[in-house]
């Protein structure tokens, strides 16, 4: 079967090796290529976490953390940091226990006085946490040079440097239309563009909702021991009030990664700006010497990225659609659904 799979990101890009490896004829098709500025999946890592009180994302987590453990041992790579979650949060923590007890995941309930015996130096605020050790980071960029050796060593092709105009059935088939006025037809396409998926699902009669905007994060430490919080735990610290939460992570060498549960600003096609805002870096600062007492707030970077929502915020949506084979899952790496 000839595939072209449109997208090269978290989600394009590991879907092509895998449909390289079951023995098609993949084309793998990009305007910049991975691990660009512009897209979702750029930046060293990613925070995997198994605790959440949505049944749907754990059940993913909990793939997601068996598939990682399988791409490690084809590509001989490590792409996961083992380093467990804290969740402290009011509202989401009796869902949150109930699924972690629906699904048998260990977790621990920690009472608010506890939180720094799990997060180092985490000022206590009254509220309750769960302590999940299976959680940890993904190593993103790692992860998709590891899928992009596998797609080349499965007979793979890349074409990148080209933008896709345009999606037509054919018959059995499908052709894609490309911005020289080429076109490639296939038996089947897979769509992971990210926030550009809704311009392309429209020519073949899809519409689906999507939110796409930008987020920034900030890594904070001691400059000259940036290494210092590489075995700190993940965190999500959940809003309070008016004041959104936060979600953070430990990258390797590069200080402790820290985010608002909120939007930098919305998502357009034509801004290409990714510069750090100072205002948001700022605010995570703040955060940094209020919340996490013993992280050094002295600020090491800042990155921004597009993040792919759905407007009900779960990011996950299935639909069958009559002979378009079509399954979705919109998150920080954009949208696949798979046309056929």
């Amino acid at each position: 079967m000839k595939c072209l799979v449109i997208g090269a990101g978290a989600w394009g890009l590991p879907a092509a090796a895998e449909l390289a490896s079951r023995g098609h004829r993949v084309t793998l098709v990009d305007r910049y290529g991975p691990l660009n500025a512009e897209s979702s999946s750029s930046g060293p890592t990613r925070l995997w976490r198994i605790a959440d009180p949505d049944p749907v994302r754990v059940r993913m987590a909990l793939r997601g953390i068996e598939a990682m453990h399988r791409l490690a041992e084809r590509s001989q790579a490590t792409v996961f940091l083992r380093r467990g979650l804290l969740w402290r949060d009011d509202e989401s923590l009796p869902d949150l226990i109930a699924t972690m007890q629906r699904f048998d995941v260990d977790h621990t309930i920690v009472d608010d006085g506890d939180v720094a015996s799990y997060f180092p130096g985490l000022r206590p605020d009254g509220r309750a946490a769960v302590w999940q050790p299976e959680a940890g980071i993904v190593l993103a960029e790692e992860s998709l040079r590891a899928q992009e050796r596998l797609f080349l060593a499965g007979g793979g092709i890349e074409l990148f440097g080209r933008t896709v105009t345009g999606i037509d059935a054919r018959g059995n088939g499908v052709r894609v239309q490309f911005d020289d006025r080429t076109a490639e037809d296939a038996d089947v396409v897979v769509i992971a563009a990210g926030p550009g998926a809704p311009r392309l699902l429209e020519a073949i009669g899809v519409k689906l909702p999507l939110h796409p905007y930008l987020e920034q994060t900030g890594h904070f430490g001691d400059p000259k021991r940036p290494w210092a919080t590489d075995d700190y735990p993940c965190l999500f610290d959940g809003p309070q009030e008016s004041e959104p939460g936060i979600y953070a992570m430990p990258p390797p060498g590069i200080g402790y990664k820290i985010g608002l549960d909120l939007p930098l600003r919305p998502y357009d096609d034509g801004d290409a700006d990714r510069s750090p805002d100072v205002a948001r870096t700022a605010l995570l600062r703040n955060r940094v010497d209020r919340d996490l007492t013993s992280v050094e707030s002295t600020v090491l970077g800042a990155h921004v990225c597009s993040w792919t929502d759905s407007p009900d915020g779960k990011f996950v949506r299935v639909s069958p659609l009559g002979w378009w084979g079509f399954g979705s899952a919109a998150g920080r790496a954009g949208l696949c659904p798979v046309c056929r």
